[in-house]
């Protein structure tokens, strides 16, 4: 049974949700992605022709490859991530990347989709990006 886990400072159309468990009996897991979102403040992901993850980098540095799609923080799963998330370490960021145990998915071979968000969508990553939602 696939479930939905979102970051805590992600506002976006509430049809997504429904939408991405839906595809979800398909696959072990979807990642949601934007376009047009600078991926060094998130994450780049990486994806072949029928949109299948095939790599996911988080907060890129300069001249590191890059991506035009960008970790939008919300994923449906199934339990099968949880053998991943055991396994991680701490990045050189000195944190759990979630990232991490996703690409050891998409490399062990298991299909993990991108799924490119519908409607509006807001990471609220400071208070001044909370200040301009407020004006809305």
């Amino acid at each position: 049974m696939p479930f939905v886990l979102s970051y805590g400072d992600i506002l976006v159309d509430p049809t997504n949700y429904k939408s991405m468990v839906s595809l979800a009996d398909e696959v072990e897991a979807i990642v949601s992605v934007k376009q047009n979102e600078d991926v060094s403040k998130g994450g780049a992901v990486f994806v072949n022709e029928q949109m299948e993850v095939t790599d996911i980098q988080e907060k890129p540095k300069p001249g590191e490859p890059i991506s035009p799609w960008y970790n939008a923080g919300i994923y449906a799963f199934r339990p099968s991530i949880f053998a991943w998330t055991a396994k991680l370490k701490p990045s050189p960021r000195g944190e759990y990347e979630l990232t991490d145990a996703v690409r050891g998915l998409a490399k062990s071979g298991k299909r993990v989709k991108a799924y490119e968000l519908s409607g509006e969508w807001a990471d609220v990553r400071d208070p001044e990006i909370l200040a301009q939602l407020n004006q809305l």
